[in-house]
């Protein structure tokens, strides 16, 4: 119930969606004063949501600072890398792995475990869709690690986690199970590592965050950047939206 109702919290939360219901009002009310304020309402808020600058305000503050890879001093026992960066849709998949906007997850972990800041990756992450679970990721991208010169047996699979919170869970019922796993790498979007890190804390497994992926960027005082709308805007405040959301549902349950 917990995950269906998720998935619909986060279909309500989508910040295009709250336009487009004030942009419906305005249609739908007879009333010319309300229908004149709901256009306003509207059109300031696609403003705000595609402001680069405010933006950045907002995830600057809410993305954690971690350790950075030249500040690994001994390498870390296992690198648990969370699940969400493959596209399971895109054509042809038969001879390749499709990679999404969170690619950088796998490929910064990669880095790490080329340079030594990681012995072994412990992939996380089943299938999160509501109505299907075709597709396992942690066990999809094998073959693609494989191919790239990483040894199987460097490599732990947890096929089945649907969550973050169930990332936790199955990750550390496998690590107990390992001998001389010992210190954990928690590599994730910057932006969900307050998640991330609170549901792995709560199941015991205390790894250091290491933060990828990142929305945030250095501070531009241009023109470009406060007047000019953003076209990325609104997909990364339903982002962060979407975070914010799971972090409430999660806390809310105890899960972090």
């Amino acid at each position: 119930m917990f995950f269906i109702l998720s998935k619909v919290l986060l279909f309500l939360v989508q910040p295009l969606n709250w336009v487009f219901g004030i942009l419906v009002y305005a249609l739908w009310t007879k009333i010319p004063v309300r229908r004149k304020k709901a256009l306003w309402s509207a059109l300031l808020l696609m403003f705000l949501l595609n402001n680069h600058f405010l933006f950045n305000l907002v995830v600057n503050w809410w993305e954690p600072e971690t350790i950075r890879a030249d500040q690994i001093r001994q390498p870390y026992d296992v690198g648990i890398l969370l699940g969400g960066y493959s596209n399971f849709f895109i054509e042809p998949s038969s001879d390749r792995h499709n990679f999404n906007e969170r690619g950088a997850r796998l490929f910064q972990t990669i880095d790490l475990y080329k340079q030594g800041k990681i012995k072994k990756i412990l992939l996380t992450g089943g299938s999160g869709r509501l109505l299907t679970r075709e597709h396992s990721e942690a066990t999809m991208i094998v073959p693609f690690l494989e191919r790239l010169g990483i040894p199987k047996e460097d490599l732990i699979v947890e096929p089945n986690s649907r969550n973050t919170r169930e990332n936790a869970l199955f990750s550390k019922a496998i690590l107990d199970s390992i001998p001389g796993a010992q210190s954990c790498l928690l590599i994730t979007s910057a932006w969900h590592l307050p998640r991330g890190q609170g549901c792995f804390r709560k199941v015991g497994l205390d790894c250091t965050p290491y933060a990828v992926d990142s929305l945030s960027e250095r501070y531009r005082l241009a023109a470009e950047s406060i007047l000019v709308p953003d076209r990325l805007g609104f997909y990364h405040w339903d982002i962060l939206a979407r975070e914010w959301v799971g972090y409430i549902m999660y806390k809310i349950n105890g899960y972090i």
